[in-house]
């Protein structure tokens, strides 16, 4: 009786302790997308993060589907050294890691904010005719996490305020030119 409540008791800690939500669908099998056919991705995208807000979001892709994207109110060389050397600085500690799908015209992100249970942020991008890249939605689905404040993650699911993202090459020091 004794083996079998132990048992039982990690058995419950293994299922609570799962490692992603289970809303976070995407994941990547190390093919090429294709999508640096269709944008530049060789280095980072920046872009307001929406009408009401003072944040920039940072961001890149890879060729096999993986997806990496920091929120920051200013745009520093430490922060975009996360992306083009991918270190383990402090300054990464917020650099959120997910995947992406591309469906037609539009690149379907996910990363996992990873406190509590975890809770999928998702963003999605239309690709413009001119290879350029405007945020379209960026929300979460509320009643998939514990995190109170998540609940509340300021969703849309259409962007009013839309503007191109700006592409800067990993292959040059691109601070003096974001400021």
């Amino acid at each position: 009786m004794k083996k079998s409540i132990v048992f039982i008791s990690i058995a419950l800690v293994l299922l609570s302790c799962k490692s992603t939500p289970e809303n976070f669908t995407y994941s990547s099998n190390g093919k090429d997308t294709g999508l640096d056919r269709r944008i530049n991705i060789q280095g980072i995208y920046i872009t307001d993060h929406a009408c009401d807000t003072a944040f920039f979001s940072i961001f890149r892709f890879s060729s096999d589907g993986k997806f990496s994207i920091a929120t920051s109110g200013s745009v520093t060389d430490e922060l975009i050294d996360c992306f083009e050397k991918e270190n383990s600085s402090k300054h990464c500690e917020y650099l959120l890691n997910g995947f992406y799908i591309l469906q037609g015209d539009t690149i379907k992100t996910q990363v996992v904010w990873p406190i509590g249970n975890g809770c999928v942020i998702f963003r999605d991008y239309i690709i413009q005719p001119d290879k350029s890249i405007i945020n379209t939605s960026d929300y979460v689905e509320p009643h998939y996490t514990n995190l109170a404040y998540m609940k509340n993650y300021p969703s849309f699911y259409h962007n009013p305020c839309s503007k191109k993202a700006k592409f800067y090459p990993f292959n040059r020091r691109q601070q003096q030119e974001i400021k």
